[in-house]
């Protein structure tokens, strides 16, 4: 098996279909089909079985996979030192990130980088939904950047920033008039009791802001309607600043959002204490590092640096860097 084969192979698994895998590989689909069918003759059993729902490995097919896998991230591992080692100014910069995190901090910092590295392809893959899992399954990731309310055990990071979660109010809502200064927080501070006749517009438990919204109201005491679920930040916060219900957010995605209305929507410091979220950088364990991955990890924390608060004496220590 050579890293051109596992490749190949790997596309097909992913995408369980050879018409979608070629696009992918940028080669027909009748040289791809042909590939595997004569990779499957020399092995003399298939690979993959043909049903309705794609292709889907056999046990062949599996184990072969299991390999595969291992030296494809080998081979990405070698070409991006080889990079570095010859300084080439080419090379490529792969990104896994949920979409709202993707317009608040990455497209910021993308023409910086651009200038820095003019001939470095960027592709990012965005998506609505928690993005971790493919810094342990996609093997051609660079960098997974994600918020997190706790550290990650399976993944090597980095802490770009630790922002405060804040309560989003249209600009009219009658407890604005309640909020108050308080030591140690932000923003206006409003006691979350208050809202417990409230309704809600809330990310899934799942997700991040999700579950700290579930923890704080168990810990309030509270049980307010959730008038709304959704995945999508951007929704929930635009919701809230139009009055349909509350909402929690990170406070960079609010100034975001708040950057483009007419209006002044409410945005409000909550807990008995700063809840905060920290955003990182991720990658696999032991994973190669090239420079122009590290130079954009340090642009991205340059940006942040607005949002970044500083972490309690409780979480002192925690925030080593872990990226190579």
């Amino acid at each position: 098996m050579d890293l051109k084969e596992a490749r190949y192979i790997l596309a097909i698994a992913r995408h369980k279909s050879i018409g979608k895998a070629a696009e992918s590989l940028f080669i027909s689909q009748p040289s791809l089909s042909k590939y595997l069918k004569n990779l499957e003759q020399q092995l003399g059993a298939p690979l993959f079985s043909r049903l309705e729902q794609g292709y889907v490995p056999t046990y062949m097919g599996e184990r072969y996979l299991y390999y595969a896998e291992q030296i494809a991230a080998f081979g990405q591992e070698w070409d991006q030192e080889y990079e570095d080692i010859t300084r080439r100014a080419h090379g490529r910069l792969n990104i896994a990130v949920p979409i709202m995190l993707g317009s608040t901090l990455l497209q910021p910092t993308l023409m910086e980088f651009h200038r820095i590295y003019p001939h470095v392809t960027v592709n990012i893959m965005e998506e609505v939904s928690f993005v971790a899992e493919q810094t342990l399954k996609n093997t051609s990731i660079d960098l997974t950047i994600y918020n997190v309310h706790t550290f990650p055990k399976l993944l090597e990071y980095q802490v770009i920033r630790r922002e405060e979660i804040v309560l989003i109010l249209p600009e009219s809502h009658p407890l604005k008039c309640e909020a108050q200064k308080k030591e140690g927080f932000s923003y206006p501070w409003l006691d979350l009791k208050k809202l417990s006749h409230e309704n809600f517009i809330l990310l899934y438990p799942d997700q991040n802001t999700g579950g700290i919204a579930r923890d704080l109201f168990a810990r309030y005491g509270i049980d307010p309607t959730a008038l709304l679920h959704t995945r999508n930040s951007q929704m929930s916060i635009k919701l809230a600043m139009d009055g349909m219900g509350a909402a929690f957010a990170p406070a960079s995605y609010f100034h975001y959002m708040a950057e483009s209305r007419a209006d002044r929507p409410g945005c409000y410091s909550i807990g008995e204490e700063p809840v905060s979220i920290m955003t990182i950088a991720a990658c696999r364990p032991g994973r190669y590092m090239p420079k122009h991955v590290k130079d954009y990890i340090e642009l991205l924390k340059a940006y942040a640096l607005p949002f970044h608060t500083p972490q309690s004496g409780s979480e002192r220590g925690t925030e080593t860097d872990r990226l190579p």
